[in-house]
């Protein structure tokens, strides 16, 4: 196997810690600020997907170390990456880390570096189209409705209210769920493509 050299852990780790509640693009936006990444690293699907995976990555790692040695407890998801301090009794985030390489299949792929190495752009495609084919259909959009609590005929307004209102009931800062609010923020997300 190909020796991995591009690390953006320690970089990235200075960042979460300042800044707990971030997005993967709030990340890309200061590594390219401190020369990390090159200003035009989205400019094209490879290069794009390369940024992205050498962002989750580093983040998988720090997950995995920073449980390890009980520094701090990192949150990865599409959506939004949430560091906090450790306790002790986090049962649920301690078993996730230690069966990460067991049981999460978007873990040990970004953990595993040859994915990185033999993606092609056409592969990047093919993903890309597969995934516009997922996330535009009936079903999806009819789940994402359920999520939320809604049933058609409904108008965006009333979902936009009712995606805050189920956002703030599950917000973690108000003792909600996080896996509940990120179930929340995709179905938000999906059904945005849907209304106008």
């Amino acid at each position: 196997m190909t020796m991995f050299n591009f690390d953006l852990s320690q970089d990235i780790e200075t960042f979460i810690l300042t800044h707990p509640y971030c997005k993967e693009y709030d990340v890309i936006q200061y590594l390219q600020k401190i020369g990390r990444l090159s200003k035009d690293c989205l400019s094209n699907s490879l290069s794009l997907f390369r940024c992205h995976f050498l962002i989750f990555n580093a983040l998988y790692r720090l997950q995995i170390k920073t449980s390890i040695h009980q520094q701090y407890a990192l949150s990865i998801s599409s959506l939004e990456i949430i560091t906090k301090v450790y306790k002790q009794d986090d049962d649920k985030l301690k078993s996730h880390n230690q069966t990460l390489t067991q049981h999460d299949p978007l873990g040990l792929f970004y953990l595993d570096t040859r994915h990185l190495l033999s993606t092609t752009e056409s592969d990047i495609q093919q993903l890309l189209e597969h995934f516009w084919r997922y996330y535009f259909n009936d079903t999806q959009k009819q789940n994402a409705l359920s999520v939320l609590g809604l049933d058609e005929p409904v108008d965006f307004k009333t979902i936009k209210l009712q995606y805050r209102r189920l956002a703030m009931q599950h917000h973690p800062d108000r003792g909600g769920d996080a896996d509940i609010l990120v179930q929340i923020h995709q179905a938000m997300q999906c059904l945005q493509h849907y209304y106008p």
